[in-house]
């Protein structure tokens, strides 16, 4: 059952990210409409295309990040030096955003696995 649900993540994320939509800087998102509980689906829709996904496993459970180009002070910064506002969806749903959420989430003995969409 739990690979069932897996594997429908993981197609309907391809066919979200496959939609073409602009990628956004995520100093436009207006954090009065990201709320946890919204959907991949819903938050792409709102905001446009991520430019990077990871999947991070947290004691067994896939952790899907998708992130988001900005300037603010809760980003990540990639090696690259792009810095990120990551996003966390748990169970199909946000479950939170930012530079703490992120790094409690991430399994320090496991690196993520980076895609980029």
């Amino acid at each position: 059952m739990r690979y069932l649900q897996r594997m429908t993540l993981c197609v309907a994320t391809a066919v979200m990210l496959s939609v073409v939509t602009p990628a956004v800087w995520a100093q436009n998102i207006n954090e009065d409409l990201l709320k946890k509980g919204m959907t991949l689906p819903v938050v792409i829709q709102t905001f446009g295309q991520p430019v990077q996904m990871e999947w991070v496993n947290l004691k067994g459970r896939p952790v899907l990040f998708i992130f988001y180009p900005t300037d603010q002070a809760d980003a990540i910064i990639r090696q690259d030096g792009r810095m990120l506002l990551p996003l966390g969806f748990v169970a199909e749903a946000l479950a939170g955003w930012g530079k703490d959420f992120y790094d409690q989430k991430k399994s320090p003995q496991q690196p993520a696995v980076p895609t980029t969409p």
